[in-house]
């Protein structure tokens, strides 16, 4: 039935206005129909056009959940936030992993409480959903709004190089009697003053899980500027002298004084604190014996056949290695194709589907170890093998009294592609090698999809050596500081 636009007054043809307000009125006699447009619906209207919402959710989503949750914004629109919260909460009653009903929940009420739950179950079921991590590092107090909005953006920080060395706050290892140097007694597990005879229990406490990557990725990126340190000015404690040590030291000792100092911050803020070291199960004694038994090995052998290869001096010195360690959750498909003959891909469709099998797996790899250091090379660094991670300790700048240690250089977001690399890697090894056929005509292929990333910034123990040649030619030899195993570079010639 159409609208009934002839005027009751006059008779004539009355005009319909829908901009700004909606009218209907006549022309020939001034007359105005009411249009039942109340205050709050003429508001609505005047907003403008309803914005479009899309569905983020990944996966089936219940027909009458998904009705309810356009409902709710249609509540929203009309600025009803109790009828849009209550359709919210009907749509969850329907379909309790419906992802964009409990963010839209936590975006419109105003109790935090409720915020925190909402937003909590959507990373339990999505634990790389960007935004709703981002809401709640804004409720912890870990991003401001302001620097929540500026992830929104795709520019990365501004990278800048500090003009000169950076000032920056150390703790001096001395021993609390007599003031003496301190030093780590790996087997007693004692901190030890080499002068008074001072000793105490090493500090012990939990690593803890790590950081969550897609939250540590929005710090980053909240952030304005990420400096870049080529120099640090020491100032000693003990001394009062001072001089620049290179930005990837993290301890180092003064040489006019002697003492030991460990770098807690910098005035720039360009780096983050370990959360955890690994002692050295391996001593120098220990290192030295297993190079020299790596010497002895064959390829050694025919080497020095060819070249004077004799060790004549070798230098081996105790260091921590920054390593970024990830935990990854994998979610993969794996595809199995059987290219046998008997298989007509393009006349059988029953063949077609034997030949082609596809399954989901759900995965988990911990523990993945990337150097973060470019020296020593990370050809070697990466054949040191795996850390036993169970005798780790939380860091306090005291455990590195005995053995320095060095800074990071490459950061976690470089790192954690590198970590991604390696779980595809696992992962195909790992599910390729469950076909026990060994038919040549079958095929399988492995793709892995990274569901979250978590991280810990860990000091690990090497030994580094400096093998000098009889021929003058240098080799670098690592051991690692837990499993004693060892990693030869080849010779280079001095420069």
């Amino acid at each position: 039935m159409g609208v009934n636009l002839t005027c009751p007054q006059c008779d004539g043809r009355m005009t319909v206005q829908f901009s700004p307000d909606m009218r209907v009125f006549c022309e020939h006699c001034g007359y105005e129909r009411d249009t039942g447009l109340d205050e709050k619906s003429a508001e609505v209207q005047a907003q403008g056009p309803r914005p479009s919402v899309s569905i983020t959710h990944v996966g089936e989503v219940n027909r009458r959940a998904q009705d309810l949750f356009y409902t709710g914004h249609h509540y929203l629109f009309e600025g009803d936030e109790e009828q849009a919260l209550q359709a919210f909460e009907r749509a969850l009653e329907l379909q309790d992993d419906f992802v964009d009903p409990h963010l839209w929940i936590a975006k419109t009420t105003a109790d935090e409480a409720v915020k925190r739950d909402h937003l909590d179950t959507i990373l339990a079921h999505h634990p790389g959903h960007m935004e709703a991590m981002r809401m709640l590092m804004v409720l912890q107090g870990r991003l401001t709004p302001e620097e929540a909005a500026r992830t929104y953006h795709f520019n990365d920080p501004q990278m800048l190089q500090a003009e000169g060395p950076v000032a920056m706050t150390t703790t001096t290892l001395r021993c609390p009697t007599c003031g003496g140097d301190l030093t780590v007694n790996e087997e007693a597990g004692t901190v030890d003053c080499q002068f008074c005879g001072y000793s105490a229990a090493q500090p012990r406490g939990n690593v803890g899980g790590g950081d969550l990557l897609v939250a540590a990725l929005l710090e980053r990126k909240a952030q304005a500027v990420k400096w870049v340190i080529g120099e640090r000015l020491l100032h000693c404690n003990n001394c009062a002298a001072e001089r620049t040590i290179a930005g990837d030291k993290l301890s180092a000792r003064c040489p006019f004084c002697g003492s030991n100092h460990v770098i807690v911050q910098d005035a720039l803020g360009s780096f983050e604190q370990p959360a955890g070291i690994l002692p050295f199960s391996v001593n120098r004694d220990g290192a030295g014996a297993a190079i020299k038994q790596e010497l002895k090995g064959f390829g050694e052998r025919l080497k020095g056949l060819f070249s004077k290869n004799k060790v004549v001096r070798a230098y081996l010195e105790g260091f921590y290695l920054p390593f970024w360690v990830f935990d990854a959750i994998i979610q993969g498909t794996r595809t199995r194709i059987d290219n046998s003959p008997e298989y007509d891909r393009y006349r059988n469709y029953e063949r077609v589907a034997a030949a082609y099998q596809q399954t989901r797996f759900n995965d988990a790899l911990y523990d993945i170890e990337v150097c973060a250091v470019e020296s020593p090379p990370k050809h070697l660094t990466a054949q040191l093998g795996d850390y036993e991670l169970g005798g780790l300790a939380a860091y306090e700048p005291a455990l590195l009294a005995k053995y320095p240690a060095g800074l990071y250089t490459m950061d976690f977001d470089k790192a954690a592609l590198e970590a991604r690399s390696i779980a595809s890697v696992v992962m195909r090894g790992r599910h390729t090698r469950r076909e026990m056929s060994d038919d040549s005509d079958v095929t399988i292929s492995v793709f892995s999809n990274i569901q979250s990333m978590s991280f810990r910034l860990l000091l690990l123990p090497v030994w580094v050596g400096t093998l000098v040649e009889e021929d003058g030619d240098i080799r670098t030899a690592l051991v690692n500081g837990q499993s004693g195993k060892v990693v030869l570079g080849k010779a280079q010639k001095q420069g």
